[in-house]
């Protein structure tokens, strides 16, 4: 299980784990930023598995960034430096700084919801 849930965070392929999700590793790397590969180099799972099949994850990004904006204001609140324009400001540069990997981390776990580990290659 551990693996899988490091498959996810790694932006790795679902079925096996090893091949990568995306052409271009860092999540920070602004070219080729939406390019997937068509299917995974390692065990050929097709990462296109429908026309507009990653509209879901739309619903898992903003699960994260409701999650990152509830922990910004937590940590403003535990540190004492709670205002209503600080906490606007510090959330609007957390989430900005976060955005690309949570896209593609929203990806990889909406593929993963749907395509089912091969337990072979997760032992």
């Amino acid at each position: 299980m551990a693996n899988q849930v490091t498959s996810v965070l790694k932006l790795k392929c679902p079925k096996c784990g090893q091949g990568d999700l995306f052409v271009n590793k860092s999540a920070y790397q602004f070219k080729g930023f939406f390019d997937m590969h068509k299917e995974c180099t390692n065990c050929k799972q097709d990462f296109e598995i429908e026309p507009g099949f990653y509209y879901g994850a739309m619903y898992v990004s903003y699960g994260f960034t409701v999650a990152i904006s509830v922990a910004v204001f937590v940590a403003m609140v535990i540190l004492n430096l709670y205002s209503v324009a600080a906490y606007l400001i510090a959330n609007i540069v957390t989430l900005i700084v976060t955005l690309p990997y949570v896209f593609k981390l929203s990806r990889s776990l909406w593929i993963k919801f749907m395509v089912k580990a091969d337990k072979k290659a997760f032992q």
